[in-house]
């Protein structure tokens, strides 16, 4: 079952910066961009690194260990080459919202 929960205060997560939620079983990369927060497992498929040691270009967050890059508003793989040897390399996103001042997650 889903649930919403408080991540953040609103004014803690900067513009084009990542910040980790700590849930109970996961952590979730959050990332404001053009005024809207995006959340994703803060874990890359390939081989668990943390997506929060990446960088960001644009909608894009490389992987710090393989630079893997993930569209933060999906979770798609958009490096699709020969090197990727998973079926479907994506990151699981989760829907968020502002409320009171907070970051909400929906997990």
């Amino acid at each position: 079952m889903s649930e919403w929960v408080t991540a953040f205060e609103k004014d803690t997560l900067s513009e084009d910066k990542i910040k980790v939620y700590k849930g109970q079983d996961k952590q979730i990369a959050l990332i404001r961009k053009a005024d809207r927060v995006y959340a994703l497992l803060n874990e890359c498929p390939h081989e668990g690194c943390p997506l929060k040691s990446g960088t960001l270009d644009g909608y894009v967050l490389k992987c710090a260990c393989h630079n893997w890059g993930f569209d933060i508003r999906t979770g798609e793989n958009v490096d699709t080459g020969e090197y990727v040897d998973m079926e479907d390399p994506r990151v699981e996103t989760f829907e968020t919202k502002e409320n009171d001042g907070k970051i909400e997650i929906l997990i």
